[in-house]
Protein backbone atom coordinates (compact mmCIF):
# COMPACT_ATOMS: atom_id res chain seq x y z
CA UNK A 1 0.00 0.00 0.00
CA UNK A 2 1.53 3.28 -0.59
CA UNK A 3 -0.24 6.44 1.52
CA UNK A 4 0.64 10.41 0.35
CA UNK A 5 0.26 12.86 3.13
CA UNK A 6 -2.64 15.21 1.85
CA UNK A 7 -2.34 18.35 4.61
CA UNK A 8 -1.87 21.63 3.29
CA UNK A 9 -0.08 22.32 5.79
CA UNK A 10 2.69 19.18 5.15
CA UNK A 11 3.38 20.57 1.34
CA UNK A 12 2.67 19.37 -1.39
CA UNK A 13 3.40 15.69 -1.26
CA UNK A 14 4.57 12.94 -4.08
CA UNK A 15 1.12 12.20 -6.03
CA UNK A 16 2.60 8.88 -6.85
CA UNK A 17 5.09 6.02 -5.12
CA UNK A 18 8.77 5.93 -5.92
CA UNK A 19 9.82 3.42 -7.70
CA UNK A 20 12.22 0.04 -6.20
CA UNK A 21 14.46 1.84 -8.13
CA UNK A 22 14.18 5.21 -6.27
CA UNK A 23 13.71 3.04 -3.05
CA UNK A 24 17.18 1.41 -3.39
CA UNK A 25 18.95 4.64 -4.43
CA UNK A 26 17.48 6.19 -0.72
CA UNK A 27 18.10 3.73 1.32
CA UNK A 28 21.29 1.96 -0.09
CA UNK A 29 19.76 -0.93 -0.96
CA UNK A 30 16.16 -2.22 -1.72
CA UNK A 31 14.83 -3.57 1.52
CA UNK A 32 14.04 -7.48 1.00
CA UNK A 33 10.54 -6.90 2.55
CA UNK A 34 8.18 -4.29 0.78
CA UNK A 35 7.16 -1.20 3.08
CA UNK A 36 3.46 -2.00 3.78
CA UNK A 37 3.42 2.52 3.78
CA UNK A 38 5.15 4.62 1.94
CA UNK A 39 5.33 8.80 1.60
CA UNK A 40 6.97 11.47 1.23
CA UNK A 41 6.92 14.42 3.12
CA UNK A 42 7.59 17.94 2.07
CA UNK A 43 8.36 20.05 5.47
CA UNK A 44 7.98 23.72 4.77
CA UNK A 45 10.43 24.93 7.78
CA UNK A 46 13.99 23.81 8.49
CA UNK A 47 14.07 20.53 10.32
CA UNK A 48 16.80 19.62 12.66
CA UNK A 49 16.60 15.72 13.48
CA UNK A 50 18.66 16.22 16.32
CA UNK A 51 16.32 18.94 17.98
CA UNK A 52 12.96 17.41 17.02
CA UNK A 53 13.50 14.17 18.23
CA UNK A 54 15.77 14.83 21.16
CA UNK A 55 13.87 13.40 23.78
CA UNK A 56 11.82 10.85 21.92
CA UNK A 57 12.92 7.19 22.93
CA UNK A 58 11.25 5.35 20.28
CA UNK A 59 13.28 6.75 17.54
CA UNK A 60 16.73 6.05 16.29
CA UNK A 61 19.46 7.44 13.89
CA UNK A 62 21.49 4.98 12.22
CA UNK A 63 23.97 6.01 8.56
CA UNK A 64 21.81 8.57 8.21
CA UNK A 65 18.40 7.02 8.52
CA UNK A 66 15.81 7.80 10.75
CA UNK A 67 14.11 5.17 12.76
CA UNK A 68 10.69 5.25 14.62
CA UNK A 69 9.37 1.91 16.28
CA UNK A 70 6.13 2.44 18.09
CA UNK A 71 2.51 0.43 19.18
CA UNK A 72 0.51 2.54 17.09
CA UNK A 73 -3.58 2.15 18.05
CA UNK A 74 -3.82 0.09 14.59
CA UNK A 75 -0.44 -2.50 16.32
CA UNK A 76 3.29 -2.43 15.84
CA UNK A 77 4.66 -0.73 13.29
CA UNK A 78 8.18 0.27 11.87
CA UNK A 79 9.10 3.75 10.49
CA UNK A 80 12.12 4.02 8.14
CA UNK A 81 12.75 8.28 7.02
CA UNK A 82 15.65 9.87 5.17
CA UNK A 83 16.24 13.38 4.33
CA UNK A 84 16.26 13.41 0.60
CA UNK A 85 16.77 16.91 -1.49
CA UNK A 86 14.17 18.81 0.75
CA UNK A 87 12.26 15.94 1.26
CA UNK A 88 11.55 13.39 3.75
CA UNK A 89 11.41 9.84 2.23
CA UNK A 90 9.54 7.04 4.73
CA UNK A 91 8.98 3.62 4.51
CA UNK A 92 6.62 1.75 7.09
CA UNK A 93 5.69 -1.77 7.97
CA UNK A 94 3.41 -3.31 10.26
CA UNK A 95 0.04 -3.40 11.24
CA UNK A 96 0.29 0.38 12.74
CA UNK A 97 2.10 0.88 9.30
CA UNK A 98 -1.02 3.36 7.99
CA UNK A 99 -1.26 5.10 11.64
CA UNK A 100 2.47 5.72 11.45
CA UNK A 101 2.66 7.45 8.03
CA UNK A 102 -0.23 9.67 8.40
CA UNK A 103 1.46 10.91 12.11
CA UNK A 104 5.02 10.97 10.87
CA UNK A 105 4.71 14.99 9.57
CA UNK A 106 3.71 15.77 13.49
CA UNK A 107 6.63 13.68 14.61
CA UNK A 108 8.94 15.64 12.07
CA UNK A 109 7.43 18.70 13.83
CA UNK A 110 5.03 19.78 11.46
CA UNK A 111 2.28 19.83 14.37
CA UNK A 112 4.30 22.41 16.36
CA UNK A 113 3.84 26.66 15.66
CA UNK A 114 7.10 28.08 16.96
CA UNK A 115 5.70 31.51 15.18
CA UNK A 116 5.91 33.26 19.05
CA UNK A 117 9.01 32.02 19.77
CA UNK A 118 11.48 35.33 20.01
CA UNK A 119 15.44 35.40 20.61
CA UNK A 120 15.99 37.48 23.72
CA UNK A 121 19.32 36.83 24.72
CA UNK A 122 22.44 37.03 22.30
CA UNK A 123 23.43 33.36 23.16
CA UNK A 124 19.95 31.87 21.98
CA UNK A 125 19.22 34.10 18.52
CA UNK A 126 22.71 32.96 17.69
CA UNK A 127 21.95 29.37 18.34
CA UNK A 128 18.09 29.77 16.74
CA UNK A 129 20.54 31.32 13.31
CA UNK A 130 22.70 28.06 13.66
CA UNK A 131 20.51 25.16 14.43
CA UNK A 132 16.91 26.41 13.21
CA UNK A 133 14.19 26.83 15.43
CA UNK A 134 13.35 24.20 17.62
CA UNK A 135 10.16 22.05 15.83
CA UNK A 136 8.66 19.49 18.80
CA UNK A 137 8.38 16.18 17.96
CA UNK A 138 4.58 15.15 18.42
CA UNK A 139 4.46 11.00 18.42
CA UNK A 140 0.65 10.72 19.74
CA UNK A 141 1.59 7.99 21.45
CA UNK A 142 1.13 8.73 25.66
CA UNK A 143 1.79 5.54 27.35
CA UNK A 144 4.93 5.96 25.52
CA UNK A 145 6.41 8.83 26.62
CA UNK A 146 5.18 8.20 30.01
CA UNK A 147 6.47 5.34 30.36
CA UNK A 148 10.65 5.73 28.86
CA UNK A 149 10.55 8.84 31.15
CA UNK A 150 10.03 7.13 33.97
CA UNK A 151 13.01 5.80 32.93
CA UNK A 152 15.02 8.30 32.67
CA UNK A 153 14.41 9.03 36.15
CA UNK A 154 17.38 9.57 38.66
CA UNK A 155 19.50 7.76 36.53
CA UNK A 156 22.57 8.53 34.14
CA UNK A 157 21.17 8.70 30.52
CA UNK A 158 22.79 5.81 29.00
CA UNK A 159 21.74 3.44 31.49
CA UNK A 160 18.30 4.52 31.09
CA UNK A 161 18.46 4.28 27.10
CA UNK A 162 20.37 0.75 27.37
CA UNK A 163 17.10 -0.49 29.50
CA UNK A 164 14.32 0.96 27.50
CA UNK A 165 16.23 -0.77 24.13
CA UNK A 166 16.56 -3.80 26.68
CA UNK A 167 12.73 -3.21 28.01
CA UNK A 168 11.94 -3.65 23.88
CA UNK A 169 13.89 -6.94 23.22
CA UNK A 170 13.01 -8.68 25.90
CA UNK A 171 8.96 -7.80 26.39
CA UNK A 172 7.89 -5.84 23.22
CA UNK A 173 6.51 -6.95 19.84
CA UNK A 174 9.31 -7.96 16.89
CA UNK A 175 9.61 -4.66 15.51
CA UNK A 176 8.54 -4.77 11.70
CA UNK A 177 10.92 -4.10 8.63
CA UNK A 178 13.99 -5.34 10.00
CA UNK A 179 13.73 -2.33 12.41
CA UNK A 180 17.36 -1.34 14.25
CA UNK A 181 15.25 -0.86 17.77
CA UNK A 182 12.62 -2.76 19.41
CA UNK A 183 9.02 -1.70 20.19
CA UNK A 184 8.40 -1.11 23.88
CA UNK A 185 6.19 -3.51 25.77
CA UNK A 186 2.73 -2.87 25.69
CA UNK A 187 1.21 -1.59 29.07
CA UNK A 188 -0.69 -4.92 29.08
CA UNK A 189 3.08 -6.75 29.43
CA UNK A 190 4.04 -4.32 31.62
CA UNK A 191 1.45 -4.65 33.80
CA UNK A 192 2.29 -8.55 33.81
CA UNK A 193 5.86 -8.19 34.32
CA UNK A 194 7.52 -9.14 38.07
CA UNK A 195 9.96 -6.65 39.64
CA UNK A 196 12.51 -9.77 38.56
CA UNK A 197 12.08 -8.96 34.91
CA UNK A 198 12.03 -5.46 35.50
CA UNK A 199 15.38 -5.58 37.00
CA UNK A 200 16.85 -8.26 33.79
CA UNK A 201 16.17 -4.87 31.82
CA UNK A 202 17.90 -2.71 34.14
CA UNK A 203 15.11 -0.84 35.62
CA UNK A 204 14.71 -0.90 39.62
CA UNK A 205 11.82 -1.36 41.69
CA UNK A 206 11.09 2.63 41.98
CA UNK A 207 11.15 3.01 38.42
CA UNK A 208 9.15 0.40 37.86
CA UNK A 209 6.52 0.89 40.01
CA UNK A 210 6.43 4.31 37.60
CA UNK A 211 6.15 2.18 34.25
CA UNK A 212 3.22 -0.29 35.66
CA UNK A 213 0.65 2.95 36.97
CA UNK A 214 1.42 4.40 33.64
CA UNK A 215 0.00 1.48 31.86
CA UNK A 216 -2.53 0.69 34.62
CA UNK A 217 -3.85 4.03 33.60
CA UNK A 218 -2.67 3.72 29.76
CA UNK A 219 -6.09 4.25 27.99
CA UNK A 220 -6.77 7.10 29.98
CA UNK A 221 -3.50 8.54 28.91
CA UNK A 222 -3.79 8.01 25.46
CA UNK A 223 -7.08 10.84 25.82
CA UNK A 224 -5.06 13.24 26.67
CA UNK A 225 -4.47 14.42 23.04
CA UNK A 226 -5.77 17.21 21.92
CA UNK A 227 -5.94 18.17 25.89
CA UNK A 228 -3.82 21.28 26.38
CA UNK A 229 -0.42 20.86 27.20
CA UNK A 230 -0.33 22.61 30.37
CA UNK A 231 -3.43 20.44 31.30
CA UNK A 232 -1.98 16.91 30.70
CA UNK A 233 1.08 17.99 33.06
CA UNK A 234 -0.71 18.51 35.87
CA UNK A 235 -3.42 15.30 35.03
CA UNK A 236 0.21 13.15 34.62
CA UNK A 237 1.44 14.69 38.02
CA UNK A 238 -1.61 13.32 39.81
CA UNK A 239 -0.33 10.06 39.08
CA UNK A 240 1.87 8.27 41.53
CA UNK A 241 5.55 8.89 41.12
CA UNK A 242 5.28 11.27 38.25
CA UNK A 243 6.39 14.61 39.10
CA UNK A 244 7.27 17.82 37.21
CA UNK A 245 10.65 16.78 35.54
CA UNK A 246 8.69 13.16 34.53
CA UNK A 247 5.38 14.99 33.97
CA UNK A 248 7.50 17.56 30.77
CA UNK A 249 9.34 15.07 29.52
CA UNK A 250 6.06 13.50 28.42
CA UNK A 251 3.99 15.97 27.08
CA UNK A 252 7.23 17.31 25.44
CA UNK A 253 7.11 14.19 23.41
CA UNK A 254 3.87 13.43 23.02
CA UNK A 255 1.99 16.33 22.17
CA UNK A 256 5.28 19.01 21.05
CA UNK A 257 4.78 21.01 24.14
CA UNK A 258 6.91 23.67 24.11
CA UNK A 259 6.76 25.16 27.47
CA UNK A 260 7.53 21.72 29.18
CA UNK A 261 10.42 22.24 31.74
CA UNK A 262 11.92 19.24 33.30
CA UNK A 263 11.98 21.03 37.09
CA UNK A 264 14.36 19.20 38.95
CA UNK A 265 16.90 17.72 36.57
CA UNK A 266 20.57 17.20 37.44
CA UNK A 267 21.82 19.09 34.83
CA UNK A 268 19.51 21.63 32.63
CA UNK A 269 19.17 23.90 35.97
CA UNK A 270 23.06 24.83 35.91
CA UNK A 271 23.23 24.56 31.94
CA UNK A 272 20.44 27.26 31.63
CA UNK A 273 21.46 29.50 33.85
CA UNK A 274 25.13 29.64 33.12
CA UNK A 275 24.07 30.21 29.35
CA UNK A 276 21.83 32.89 29.91
CA UNK A 277 23.89 34.70 32.82
CA UNK A 278 27.24 33.26 33.19
CA UNK A 279 26.20 32.19 36.94
CA UNK A 280 27.58 28.57 37.21
CA UNK A 281 25.66 27.11 40.38
CA UNK A 282 22.49 27.91 38.99
CA UNK A 283 19.10 26.06 40.26
CA UNK A 284 15.43 25.29 39.98
CA UNK A 285 14.75 28.89 40.71
CA UNK A 286 16.99 30.66 38.92
CA UNK A 287 16.62 28.59 35.73
CA UNK A 288 12.89 29.30 35.65
CA UNK A 289 13.61 32.82 36.69
CA UNK A 290 15.95 33.18 33.44
CA UNK A 291 13.27 31.58 31.32
CA UNK A 292 9.80 33.19 31.71
CA UNK A 293 10.66 35.77 29.33
CA UNK A 294 10.84 32.59 26.73
CA UNK A 295 7.11 31.46 28.50
CA UNK A 296 5.36 29.18 26.15
CA UNK A 297 8.47 28.11 24.21
CA UNK A 298 10.65 27.65 27.05
CA UNK A 299 11.43 24.01 25.87
CA UNK A 300 12.95 25.11 22.70
CA UNK A 301 15.58 27.38 25.11
CA UNK A 302 16.21 24.11 26.80
CA UNK A 303 17.12 22.14 23.09
CA UNK A 304 19.01 24.81 21.64
CA UNK A 305 20.94 24.86 24.96
CA UNK A 306 21.59 21.17 25.22
CA UNK A 307 22.42 20.72 21.68
CA UNK A 308 25.22 23.41 21.66
CA UNK A 309 26.41 21.69 25.24
CA UNK A 310 25.98 25.15 26.59
CA UNK A 311 26.24 24.33 30.63
CA UNK A 312 29.45 24.97 32.68
CA UNK A 313 32.11 21.75 33.17
CA UNK A 314 31.06 19.65 35.61
CA UNK A 315 32.51 20.44 39.23
CA UNK A 316 30.72 17.15 40.54
CA UNK A 317 31.12 13.40 40.03
CA UNK A 318 29.43 11.69 37.31
CA UNK A 319 26.60 9.56 38.89
CA UNK A 320 27.39 6.09 40.48
CA UNK A 321 26.28 3.77 37.54
CA UNK A 322 25.34 0.50 38.90
CA UNK A 323 23.68 -1.92 36.26
CA UNK A 324 21.22 -4.55 38.26
CA UNK A 325 20.33 -6.84 35.56
CA UNK A 326 22.08 -9.24 36.44
CA UNK A 327 20.83 -9.14 39.70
Amino acid sequence: MTHNASAASRGAPSSAAYSPTTRAAVWGTAPEAPPDCSTVFRPRYRLNFELTLMWVKTCKRRNGIGWWCSETPQGSAATAFRAVSGEIIADAWGPGAEWAVEQLPALLGDSDDPSGFRPLDPVISELAEKLGVPRLSATGRWYEATATAAIFQRVVSADARASVARMGRLFGAEAPGDAPLPVFPKPEVALRLPDHDFHRAGVDRGRSRVIRTAAKHADRLERLEGVPAAEARQWLERLSGIGPWTAARATAVAAADADAVPVGDLHVPRMVTYALSGIDDGDDDSMLELLAPYAGHRCRVIRLLRAAEAGPKRHFPAPTRFDIAGI
